[in-house]
């Protein structure tokens, strides 16, 4: 059973311009994501609070109970404290770099942990290109978003998945809308990755 992280349809985009980041935070359910989306009811978590007001030592520490008292898997956490740094060094220009690499560390962790997950793979592709973007040389993590992309797309077999619901049920989710809102932004990275990042011989 495959299960969604909170983001990014959820699918990043989408969900981002449907229902806000908040959704992201929340630890649902793929099942539950996509039916946030639907009913664009997503109330904001504790950590989203916090992370726009800049409070965002307090922000960790939520995402950090959340994973050690209330049982958030670890691959969820890790990402989501991967989208506090991005927003951290996206406001914080002076250390904007520093910001970025620590949400790296965590992207990497999460994709370690959950390598088949189509879903962390497709925040880490989301992920690992803002990094690329806050960084002097953005080139080896444009590298590890295209990755995250092709092995997302790659495990999108078929013509569902399965997933949770937002109540805990099993349901089947359709697979070609989700390659239909991953591919594009894969494109677009790779169509980056080849215009900064040519090797020259």
């Amino acid at each position: 059973m495959i299960r969604s992280k909170i983001v990014a349809g959820l699918l990043w985009v989408a969900t981002i311009a449907l229902v806000g980041i908040g959704a992201y935070f929340a630890g649902w359910s793929a099942g539950a994501k996509l039916e946030e989306v639907n009913t664009r009811n997503a109330p904001p978590a504790p950590e989203v609070k916090l992370e726009e007001q800049g409070r965002y030592d307090e922000a960790i520490q939520v995402v950090l109970d959340k994973r050690d008292k209330e049982g958030l898997p670890e691959a969820d956490a890790d990402w989501q404290l991967s989208l506090i740094y991005l927003e951290r060094a996206k406001k914080d220009v002076a250390n904007r770099e520093r910001w970025a690499q620590q949400a790296a560390s965590y992207l990497d962790k999460a994709a370690a942990l959950a390598p088949q997950d189509i879903f962390i793979l497709e925040n880490a592709m989301d992920g690992f290109n803002r990094v690329g973007d806050y960084s002097e040389n953005g080139c080896p993590d444009y590298e590890k978003s295209v990755t995250s992309g092709e092995v997302a797309l790659g495990l999108l077999q078929g013509g569902t998945i399965k997933i949770d619901g937002i109540r805990g049920n099993e349901r089947s989710q359709a697979t070609q809308p989700i390659r239909e809102l991953i591919e594009p932004r894969l494109k677009r990275i790779q169509g980056k990755l080849a215009a900064w990042c040519r090797k020259t011989s």
